[in-house]
């Protein structure tokens, strides 16, 4: 569902209210990237090795601009190929990185953004300065639409178009302890009792993935999914399109860790150009090479709906 229509009348006190909240988080980021931009030229957040890369197989290039894919909290490289592969054939150069379980932001001062997120915001910047070109297009599921938000609105000039899918921070007032259950037990039964019997070793890797994730880190771990709600997705996203980067999401029906009906409170044409609503769970973007599939040609009509405007 794609948001064109105009924005609704307003009036001069809900413009200025607006106008305030614009300029306030555009000087957010403005003063967080005069830190971020010393962090980068002096901690080495992501390395050529630590990228992993799928080229198309037989098959020209559709769009030189790469794929950038950002898996969810604990989803290792592994789990994300077959997305990613199917991403490739598409004609589409697909990268993920691997993030480091070493916290090497310093800082007690939080101010705006979480440090958590932030290290992983700047590895996605790193990983793109990495991958020697100027612009990405990228996916981001979960957490890793969170850390996505965060380095496309610290560096939008490296960002072309994202697809968020079902991305944390677009739940108000989320609950830490609800926030935990809902990964841990909703999701879980919900996967479980959907799966395919040819997915359960996949679904059986990520788990062993997301165990030895925490385990390398707990307290990183911890502060991860703390972050998680904290930070309102929409806001970010509402700054990424003034910035002119195309927005998507891609929500499931089913998903039990961000339900779609209190999603759909917070989407508008404001803060996204599409809203797609599948029958999916949370863990379809893994598990389910159809909603890669969906997230690329999302990609695909935002960069013709750029070349024709």
């Amino acid at each position: 569902m794609p948001f064109k229509e105009g924005a609704l009348p307003q009036t001069e006190q809900e413009q200025n209210i607006e106008a305030q909240t614009q300029e306030k988080e555009s000087n957010v980021y403005e003063k967080a990237r005069e830190d971020t931009d010393v962090f980068l030229k002096n901690i080495e957040f992501a390395k050529k090795e630590d990228l992993v890369e799928i080229n198309p197989r037989e098959k020209e290039l559709k769009d030189e601009v790469p794929v950038l894919v950002i898996g969810g909290w604990g989803v290792s490289v592994e789990s994300q190929k077959e997305g990613m592969e199917a991403i490739s054939n598409e004609g589409r150069k697909t990268t993920t990185v691997r993030f480091e379980r070493e916290e090497k932001i310093k800082q007690e001062d939080e101010k705006n953004i979480p440090i958590a997120e932030l290290q992983k915001a700047l590895t996605i910047v790193d990983a793109i300065e990495a991958m020697g070109v100027e612009k990405v297009d990228a996916t981001g599921h979960s957490e890793g639409g969170l850390a996505l938000a965060i380095a496309a609105s610290l560096y939008p000039e490296r960002f072309r178009n994202i697809v968020f899918v079902s991305p944390a921070g677009m739940m108000e007032k989320d609950s830490y302890l609800d926030l935990i259950k809902r990964f841990t037990v909703d999701e879980g039964v919900e996967e479980f009792k959907n799966m395919e019997t040819s997915q359960l070793k996949s679904f059986y890797d990520y788990l062993k993935g997301v165990s030895k994730y925490i385990i390398k880190n707990p307290l990183m771990a911890h502060k991860e999914i703390k972050a998680m709600n904290q930070m309102d997705i929409f806001e970010m996203t509402k700054h990424l399109k003034e910035q002119g980067i195309g927005v998507g999401f891609v929500c499931g029906a089913n998903d039990k860790v961000f339900p779609i009906e209190e999603v759909v409170k917070y989407a508008n044409k404001q803060n996204l150009d599409y809203f797609v609503s599948t029958k999916g769970n949370h863990g379809s973007f893994i598990f389910d090479k159809q909603h890669a599939l969906l997230a690329e040609d999302l990609l695909d009509n935002m960069n013709k709906d750029h070349e024709e405007s």
